[in-house]
């Protein structure tokens, strides 16, 4: 049973840095560096964040973060917009053109990643994939709800 889990743990590692790179190859395509898309994604978990904040948040040096946003914002991906509660800070957001692009973009290079690679399936062979992923998901919902660790903000069924 041990091997069995260590099996999986480590599919899903590795399924997760496919995901990762897959990401990272469709940020090239648009121009951006890893560094660009970790500030991009920051911005969004946090909707309006100052440069502080970023610093923090992603251990980098604020010189650098400053940098990066200087550049997105010339692209006009970011906005920098006076801080009221502190005059000398400037608030970080997402522009509203590039919100509309990720939602209705937002999980394309993911799904096409998986898509390609499910492509080297047969249709017999993706359907066990898919069986596989709804019982492992059911049997880890039920091992969260047994734990009292509540639900994930999101999935793939109810």
């Amino acid at each position: 049973m041990e091997d069995r889990a260590d099996f999986i743990r480590e599919s899903i590692d590795f399924l997760h840095r496919f995901l990762i790179r897959s990401i990272q190859e469709h940020a090239e395509e648009h121009g951006l560096t890893v560094p660009q898309l970790r500030v991009i994604a920051q911005v969004l978990m946090n909707k309006q964040i100052t440069i502080k904040q970023l610093t923090k948040n992603l251990r980098m040096t604020q010189s650098t973060v400053s940098d990066i946003v200087e550049r997105l914002s010339a692209k006009g991906i970011l906005l920098k917009t006076p801080n009221p509660k502190d005059k000398r800070s400037v608030i970080i957001s997402v522009s509203e053109e590039v919100l509309k692009g990720i939602r209705n973009n937002s999980n394309e290079p993911v799904k096409r990643a998986v898509g390609d690679a499910l492509n080297y399936l047969s249709p017999d062979e993706q359907n066990t994939v898919e069986q596989g992923m709804h019982l492992l998901l059911k049997a880890v919902r039920e091992k969260m709800e047994k734990d009292g660790m509540g639900q994930l903000e999101s999935g793939p069924f109810r």
